[in-house]
C-alpha cells in the first residue's frame, strides 16, 4: 500500500499467517519496507515503560528500547494480552508476537490483522513524508477525486453514488486512501480498509481534485483556498501523534496537496446530483 510492502515471516508453516481474502489482491511477491519475525512466545515485558499514546480502544504504544512496543488487548480475548509488536524507531524491522490462544480461541485468526497492519502502514508513510487519508478515492479521467469525512460523513454513500450512476469509474476506497509525493505530482493508492460499502482495489492514479464532505438537502460545491484545504486535510490525516518529525511530514504534504490541488466544500443530496457536481469541477 502506498508503495510501501509488509513482510512477516515465520520459521515454520502457522495458520494465522494465511491473509483472508479481501487482503489477498493487496499481496505482493517480493519487498520488505517493514519486516516482521513472527513467533508464538509471550510478549516481552514492558512495566516501566513509557506509555507514548492509548488508542482508547486495543491498542497502546510505549518507548521501548530500541524502538516501540506495540500492545493490543482486549477483555474478550484469551489472553487478553493477545498480540504485539516490538519494533525499531525507523517502524522497517521488528518482532510480531503471537501467544497461543487458549481453547477455545478468542482472538483473531490472523495474526496481522486490523488494526495492526493499518497502524504500521499509517505510521511508517507518515515518517517516510506519505500519508493515509480518511477518504474515498474514485478515479475521474485519468486522476483520483478526493473525498474526505470523518466516520459518518458519507463516503460509502458517495461510492455507492458513483458505482450506480458512473459504474466505470474505478473506486479505489470507500474509507481510506494513502497520498503520497512522487516526481512533483501526488498520487493516490487503495487500501484494504474499506468503510460499509467494501470498496477496496489496489492500484495508483495521480491526485486530482480534493472534496471536504457535508451531508445536505440540496448538492453545492463552494472552492476553499489553500490553507483551508491543507488544514482539514491534515485534521483526516493518521500520524502517530508522539512522532514530531513524522507530523511535520505530513503537515509537509497537506500543504502542498493544498497550493496544488483544487480543492472544494461538498454538500451533497444522495441521488445523482452529487454525480453531476462533482464531475463539473474535476475535468
Amino acid at each position: 500500500m502506498g508503495g510501501l510492502t509488509l513482510a512477516v515471516s515465520a520459521r515454520r508453516p502457522t495458520p494465522y499467517l494465511r491473509a483472508p481474502a479481501f487482503l489477498r489482491p493487496f499481496l505482493a511477491e517480493r519487498g520488505g519496507d517493514i519486516r516482521l519475525d513472527y513467533t508464538e512466545d509471550p510478549v516481552p515485558p514492558f512495566a516501566g515503560a513509557p506509555l507514548l499514546f492509548d488508542s482508547g480502544s486495543v491498542w497502546k504504544v510505549y518507548r521501548r528500547p530500541p524502538g516501540l512496543l506495540y500492545t493490543f488487548e482486549s477483555p474478550a480475548a484469551d489472553p487478553p494480552l493477545y498480540k504485539a509488536v516490538a519494533i525499531d524507531s525507523r517502524l522497517a524491522r521488528g518482532t510480531l508476537y503471537f501467544p497461543p490462544p487458549a481453547p477455545p480461541t478468542r482472538r483473531p485468526l490472523f495474526a496481522a490483522a486490523y488494526p495492526l497492519d493499518d497502524l504500521l502502514f499509517q505510521h511508517r508513510l507518515a515518517r517516510d513524508g506519505a500519508a493515509e487519508v480518511h477518504a474515498c478515492g474514485v478515479v475521474l479521467g485519468g486522476r483520483v477525486a478526493l473525498f474526505c469525512g470523518e466516520s459518518g460523513a458519507g463516503k460509502s454513500t458517495l461510492a455507492r453514488l458513483f458505482s450506480r450512476h458512473l459504474p466505470g469509474a474505478p473506486i479505489l476506497s470507500d474509507d481510506r486512501i494513502v497520498l503520497r509525493r512522487r516526481g512533483g505530482r501526488v498520487w493516490a493508492w487503495g487500501t484494504p480498509w474499506h468503510g460499509d460499502a467494501a470498496f477496496a482495489r489496489p492500484g495508483a492514479w495521480p491526485l486530482g481534485a480534493v472534496f471536504f464532505l457535508e451531508q445536505a438537502g440540496e448538492t453545492s460545491v463552494r472552492r476553499l483556498g489553500a490553507a483551508a484545504a491543507a488544514a482539514r486535510l491534515f485534521a483526516r490525516t493518521f500520524p502517530p501523534p508522539w512522532d514530531g518529525a513524522a507530523v511535520g511530514r505530513v503537515l509537509g504534504l497537506c500543504s502542498f496537496v493544498g497550493e496544488c490541488r483544487p480543492a472544494f466544500t461538498l454538500r451533497f443530496r444522495r441521488d445523482h446530483s452529487v454525480v453531476a457536481a462533482v464531475l463539473g469541477v474535476s475535468r
